[in-house]
């Protein structure tokens, strides 16, 4: 009788059992805003339009920057599976194979000799022809995950078809998504191989027969676009019912919430560089504080006594330390492992800065409100676990990612856009439509806010600058690419070059300093907030932050500020990050421009 009990606490949070009681097409709720469902030529212009916002930028980006007609390399990301692909960089090949044969059906392949050369693969990967080509592929699966997104809905929310409809315009219209579908990366099509192969899986889950097969040739590029091994958390929906009732038993859903999140911070302690190696194999005892042992089967308790141990044992893997505790230090100084216990307020603070950026205050509190009707539903439907990978992906860059670059974050928007249209649909009649218009109108506001800072890139407006001083020796440091023709002879610029001691600067007329090279002395995505400890900071040295540090706030004793130039914004969330964490774009930030003191 006990364990019947135990059984019928778990079923109404997963939906396990046999009974129709707990059986229902979806997870829908009551009724829905609107009875009649969307036409579908809405879903086409909803794709069309999200390819036309995707793929005119990715033509355009880079091109004619400085009057000459010419092609100017803008983000250095871009070719990184090309490079792979023809193995001269550690990365994911499989979009890179793609590319490069839709490269040689369209006459540029790559040339002989290059596969193995990093310096041949570098060369030909970051050429105008095939970053068009990079560019196109990202564009064209960015605009399919409306598409993908617009299905999810239909069958996770088949009572509320107006919910697709709404995430499919949040997404289309979402200036983050397209900074990151407009360049030649495999965030945007990772992001759209993994929410098809979730849909397939849902899919076939509930129709049956051999539709599963569908998934599972989604599952190999869902996996390996980007090494997104958390897709082989939606396997779940496999297991039996019994099976989970057996473990989960007797427990209320706030308790399995409690026991998620204390069990990622369990991995978030032990990965942890700062941390004594004596104390990883005694922080997951910690865990059992927070396990109801009386509420659990045998077979319950026997689980998690033994889960906790799971997390230092994987710390003895190499391939896991890499990707949860990182190195300490690296070719620039330190690295993304030097983040230490900032990465606790670093990394949760990073999670939502990318979903109010990517879907707007509006949207983002719309999306809050959904997240908590979800919650407070009876029962879910089993095939829901398909789900797992996405809270398995946030909580994992929520607590444990060393590499917090925005761009990494990218397969959290699309489940954020659906939980905004959700909670946009529990609203009252009478308010929905304002409620979708001022989210998709912010969010088209916003989007062009953002978009427009790579069109209106503040390194375009050295040639002015130039124009008007002539100087003939420029020191200039990562990412300034400075305008061609100029008559000036440029070299890279070190911190070591501003010491008393050095020659160097003395020989120059001019030093120019990108943001995206100096913010690692500053708050911002890898470092977070807590930047007082110069031994924390990733990329850099505590000589070089102490340098940028006093250049910027101009009190450099052989410096002399000219110049700041900035891209325009006018959108508050765009303003409150360059106030706290300095500009949102990746590879667009403030140049500065100093003349040497004589």
């Amino acid at each position: 009788m006990r364990r019947w009990v135990r059984q019928r606490r778990i079923y109404p949070l997963l939906d396990c059992a046999n009974s129709r009681r707990y059986r229902e097409p979806g997870l829908s709720l009551s009724p829905d805003f609107s009875s009649s469902p969307p036409p579908r030529v809405l879903l086409l212009a909803l794709l069309v339009l999200a390819f036309f916002l995707r793929a005119v930028p990715a033509l355009n980006y880079g091109q004619d920057w400085y009057g000459d007609d010419g092609f100017t390399l803008v983000n250095f990301d871009e070719g990184g599976s090309c490079r792979a692909a023809l193995r001269g960089f550690d990365y994911s090949p499989f979009v890179g194979w793609q590319t490069l044969a839709i490269a040689g059906a369209l006459g540029d392949s790559p040339p002989e000799g290059g596969v193995g050369s990093a310096q041949t693969a570098k060369a030909f990967c970051h050429s105008e022809g095939h970053l068009l080509i990079a560019r196109l592929y990202s564009a064209t699966t960015g605009a399919l995950t409306v598409g993908a997104l617009w299905l999810l809905a239909t069958l996770l929310f088949p009572e509320r078809p107006w919910v697709a409809p709404t995430a499919g315009a949040l997404l289309a219209l979402s200036g983050w998504h397209i900074s990151e579908s407009m360049v030649g990366t495999v965030d945007a099509a990772s992001t759209f191989f993994i929410y098809a192969f979730i849909c397939a899986l849902i899919w076939s889950l509930r129709r049956g027969g051999s539709r599963w097969l569908i998934a599972v040739v989604l599952l190999a590029p869902a996996i390996f676009t980007k090494y997104w091994v958390f897709a082989v958390a939606s396997l779940a929906a496999f297991l039996p019912p019994g099976f989970l009732a057996t473990l989960f038993g007797g427990l209320s859903r706030w308790r399995i919430a409690i026991l998620l999140l204390g069990y990622a911070a369990v991995f978030g302690l032990v990965s942890n560089p700062e941390l004594p190696p004596w104390a990883i194999w005694l922080l997951p005892a910690v865990f059992y504080l927070i396990v109801p042992w009386p509420r659990l089967s045998a077979t319950g308790r026997g689980f998690f006594l033994l889960a906790p141990w799971l997390a230092p044992l994987l710390m003895q893997v190499d391939v896991f330390v890499a990707f949860t505790a990182g190195s300490l230090e690296g070719r620039f100084g330190t690295d993304y492992g030097a983040i230490g216990w900032h990465k606790w307020l670093r990394n949760p603070i990073n999670v939502f800065t990318v979903l109010v950026m990517g879907l707007g205050v509006p949207a983002f509190l719309g999306a809050v409100y959904g997240a908590g009707q979800l919650w407070k539903r009876e029962a879910f439907d089993r095939v829901c676990l398909a789900l797992l990978p996405l809270p398995a992906f946030a909580l994992y860059m929520a607590f444990l990612a060393p590499v917090t670059y925005y761009r990494h974050y990218l397969p959290l928007l699309p489940a954020a856009c659906l939980l905004a249209a959700l909670g946009v649909s529990y609203l009252r009649p009478s308010r929905r439509g304002l409620a979708v218009a001022l989210m998709v109108l912010w969010q088209a506001l916003l989007a062009m806010d953002l978009v427009s800072d790579y069109h209106l890139d503040p390194r375009r407006k050295l040639i002015a600058w130039y124009g008007e001083r002539s100087p003939t020796r420029v020191l200039v440091s990562y990412y300034v690419n400075p305008p061609p023709d100029t008559g000036a002879v440029h070299r890279l610029f070190r911190p070591v070059d501003a010491d008393s001691r050095s020659q160097r600067l003395s020989r120059v007329d001019a030093v120019i300093l990108s943001e995206n090279w100096y913010d690692t002395a500053f708050a911002n995505e890898l470092n977070g907030p807590l930047v007082h400890d110069l031994s924390h900071l990733i990329k850099t040295t505590p000589e070089s932050a102490r340098f940028y540090r006093r250049a910027i706030a101009d009190e450099h004793p052989m410096l002399v500020k000219r110049e700041h130039f900035r891209a325009p914004s006018f959108m508050p969330e765009l303003l409150l990050h360059y106030t706290v964490y300095g500009s949102f774009t990746q590879f667009v930030g403030d140049i500065v421009v100093f003349e040497v003191r004589p």
